[in-house]
């Protein structure tokens, strides 16, 4: 009898407790989908760097998305893809690689010799030079003249045509 009472309150206990946790998971943070298609010159170029910064005045977060090789972006805040919060925002859209530095581009990490080429080539001392491909008037969001206001109903895509570097 006094075990199948204890049976009980153990398993009333953990009923009340998985009943009190049910609703603690976390909610979000009210982001929504935003996508779009970067174009440089017309073209679709992979690798470039699409961060919404928040307009001044705006309550939210900077949210920020890579393109695929079809120039396709999807903007992410805290979670891979989840979105952007609603508000208005101020756009920047860069691409920058290094410059070739001389370095072997293929390294096998299981390879002495291999790593060897690395570390006998690698001069800390140089300054590492980048290249971006975009005009540099869009790497900064105060000046690149592209805005989004991004809505909590219907869909949310924006699509930027930039132009491309002018140094070769």
């Amino acid at each position: 009898m006094l075990f199948s009472k204890l049976k009980c309150l153990f398993v009333c206990g953990t009923l009340i407790s998985l009943s009190a946790f049910a609703g603690c998971g976390d909610p979000g943070i009210g982001t929504v989908p935003v996508k779009g298609k970067v174009l440089v010159d017309g073209n679709p170029l992979e690798g470039v760097v699409v961060v919404f910064n928040p307009s001044e005045g705006s309550s939210g977060r900077a949210a920020s998305g890579r393109t695929d090789a079809q120039g396709i972006y999807a903007l992410t805040t805290v979670v891979n893809g989840d979105g952007a919060l609603p508000g208005d925002y101020k756009i920047s859209v860069s691409k920058y690689e290094n410059e070739d530095d001389g370095l072997p581009k293929e390294v096998d990490p299981n390879s002495e010799s291999s790593l060897d080429d690395i570390y006998g080539k690698l001069d800390t001392r140089k300054e590492v030079k980048s290249k971006n491909f975009i005009a540099e008037k869009y790497s900064n969001h105060f000046g690149s003249g592209l805005t989004a206001t991004v809505s909590d109903s219907g869909e949310n895509n924006f699509d930027f045509n930039v132009e491309g570097s002018k140094k070769k």
